[in-house]
């Protein structure tokens, strides 16, 4: 089941879709998590953090390191911010179900958590001497704003 937006008028669907999913595995177990419903980051904040990438990238390479290109930044910044997650694989010749620790992707973050992972980055990059401009009209900023009022 897909993440969704509960609410009064969605309960019915819930209960729904979870009957069907427990009567069709009446031999398994699942995890239910609720939490409340923020919204995703936005595709200002995704475009920032792949700025950012780029000017630590620049600023690696510049510095003698010349194997940190943007994709190895962006993975490296994840792994050390974001951390990994368990998620089950199937075995589409066998259908065994295994479990994988996977690299936490930036796409499932709330717009919260999104802030917080450019703010640590920000600290990361000023932490080695890297600048990084923020735009004053960027949705991190305006999240900024909004928190310090």
């Amino acid at each position: 089941m897909k993440d969704f937006k509960l609410n009064i008028s969605s309960l019915g669907y819930l209960v729904a879709e979870l009957t069907k999913l427990v009567t069709a595995n009446p031999n398994k177990s699942f995890r239910i998590v609720v939490k409340g419903w923020r919204e995703s980051r936005s595709l200002s904040q995704n475009a920032f953090q792949h700025v950012i990438y780029s000017d630590i990238s620049k600023y690696l390479i510049k510095k003698g390191r010349t194997d940190w290109n943007d994709e190895k930044v962006k993975f490296e910044m994840k792994n050390n911010f974001l951390g990994w997650d368990v998620t089950e694989c199937t075995n589409v010749t066998t259908g065994e179900i295994t479990t994988k620790e996977v690299l936490r992707g930036t796409s499932k973050l709330d717009a919260g958590e999104a802030c917080d992972y450019i703010t640590k980055l920000l600290d990361f990059a000023q932490g080695i001497g890297c600048s990084i401009r923020i735009p004053a009209d960027s949705d991190y900023q305006k999240y900024i704003d909004e928190q310090n009022r």
